[in-house]
């Protein structure tokens, strides 16, 4: 099926889209549409085909222009609405406008790299843009963070998400090893528990690329309340980054639109973390060697003999 032109947007389909708000997050429209595909007619799979792809062009066109679109009849279009769950045509439109809140990267066809040459080059290069991007954050707020995590008593560590749940075991494992107190956490609740546990100067470290986490802002303002010092890692202008007393703001990367590859925001997280990290051993130089020592001495001693590994990682 050949993709037409996009039509101008009709004062039909403008207003009605206030009305698709209702449906956004109601019923997957089209992952419904994609189970029923075996179940329905040749005709209907044809409209579900020319739905599923092309799901705007599908919205903008009046009934007329469908069936010209796809050759089928009006009454075909009305009965297939009715087959996969909706009163009628507008109310699948409706639906489907909901759906296409999600942005069309998910929707529309998109071009990805068609060889392993250039998976390899795009990951290399978004990691790289990641990495500048984190590294470009001013120096006297990594240094005001770096003071607040040595003079303090307990490091906690708040994250929850695919991305943030686990940096937070990264900044435990980061920073326990040189003698730093760290307790991370990823569940909610919990979150806001240990921040009403903690003392005058002790710091929460939240993590959260959005920063619009509610459980997350809670749990720093809770701690603020109480005399820690807060902190995080998030982007710029979020509800996070105004609750806590230090933002260190990364910029979110969109990955050239291509919702197929790993969101690269990892690595600005992890190459934050680093450089936390590694300043505060050169500022605790003689406290952290003493841990560090300390620790490859049992490794060595009970897990690996070869002196010259990577410490516990």
């Amino acid at each position: 099926m050949e993709e037409v032109p996009v039509a101008p947007r009709s004062l039909s389909v403008q207003s009605d889209a206030s009305a698709a708000q209702e449906h956004v997050g109601a019923r997957d429209i089209l992952g419904r549409i994609r189970d029923l595909e075996p179940e329905l007619s040749r005709s209907q799979h044809r409209i579900a085909q020319a739905l599923l792809g092309y799901p705007r062009l599908f919205v903008e066109k009046p009934i007329r222009d469908l069936c010209d679109w796809i050759g089928v009849s009006a009454p075909t279009i009305i009965r297939f609405s009715k087959a996969v769950g909706c009163s009628g045509l507008r109310d699948l439109k409706l639906q489907v406008m909901g759906a296409m809140r999600v942005g069309p990267r998910y929707l529309e066809p998109s071009d990805p790299p068609s060889t392993l040459e250039d998976v390899r080059e795009q990951v290399s290069m978004r990691a790289q843009s990641a990495i500048v991007e984190a590294l470009g954050i001013p120096d006297d707020k990594v240094e005001r963070a770096i003071d607040a995590i040595l003079r303090g008593g307990t490091l906690y560590a708040f994250g929850s998400g695919g991305v943030s749940s686990w940096l937070v075991e990264e900044i435990q494992n980061r920073f326990f090893r040189l003698g730093v107190r760290v307790v991370p956490c990823r569940d909610g609740v919990m979150q806001a528990m240990l921040a009403a546990s903690v003392e005058r100067g002790d710091v929460v470290l939240c993590c959260s690329l959005g920063g619009a986490n509610d459980d997350l802002v809670t749990a720093a303002r809770i701690a603020g309340n109480y005399g820690a010092t807060t902190l995080a890692l998030t982007q710029n202008g979020s509800p996070l980054a105004a609750e806590v007393d230090l933002a260190l703001h990364i910029a979110v990367l969109r990955n050239d639109g291509d919702v197929l590859g790993p969101t690269t925001m990892r690595y600005a997280y992890l190459a934050v973390i680093d450089l936390l990290a590694f300043g505060a051993a050169i500022r605790s130089r003689p406290h952290a060697m003493e841990k560090l020592r300390r620790l490859k001495q049992q490794f060595v001693s009970h897990f690996d003999e070869d002196a010259t590994r990577p410490l516990c990682d």
